[in-house]
């Protein structure tokens, strides 16, 4: 087959595609850089509250997940009753969850925490991680669950 060269020096390229592309892209990292900011974790299936309000700042948030005994997380680490607290995907007790907010207020002075609980667990561990929560200097907590519709 044989191409012809173009004697058009008034060629021009169509840029549609790419800025197309660009703002796919910027949407993404926009979406994705906003979902690393709270640690989802997929093993805590939170509980439902007909009342349940969306906060609508969660900047300057820490995220606590809290696991059921008994969870088997995509790493192969087992949640035990003594470390059923995450945070950054790191298992530990409760002393170790007091330590961790502590070391997290002290770069961040104005942190407030954001509490994932599994609908299974016990009262007494969110008693515990509010104590660790007090115990840090954070007194600004909120839960986390799902919203049923409004009928």
């Amino acid at each position: 087959m044989k191409l012809r060269k173009s004697n058009d020096v008034n060629m021009e390229i169509d840029m549609t595609p790419m800025i197309d592309c660009v703002f796919l892209l910027l949407i993404f990292f926009m979406c994705a850089a906003t979902m690393s900011k709270v640690d989802l974790t997929p093993e805590v299936s939170l509980p439902v509250a007909p009342r349940g309000a969306v906060p609508e700042d969660l900047r300057g948030r820490g995220t606590v997940n809290i696991l059921p005994e008994g969870t088997v997380l995509s790493d192969g680490q087992t949640v035990t009753k003594e470390h059923a607290y995450m945070i950054s995907g790191k298992l530990m007790d409760a002393r170790g969850l007091t330590t961790a907010i502590s070391a997290r207020r002290a770069e961040e002075p104005e942190l407030r925490l954001y509490l994932r609980v599994d609908k299974n667990v016990e009262f007494s561990m969110v008693r515990k991680a509010i104590s660790a929560c007090a115990e840090a200097g954070i007194y600004d907590v909120i839960f986390a669950t799902f919203q049923t519709p409004q009928s």
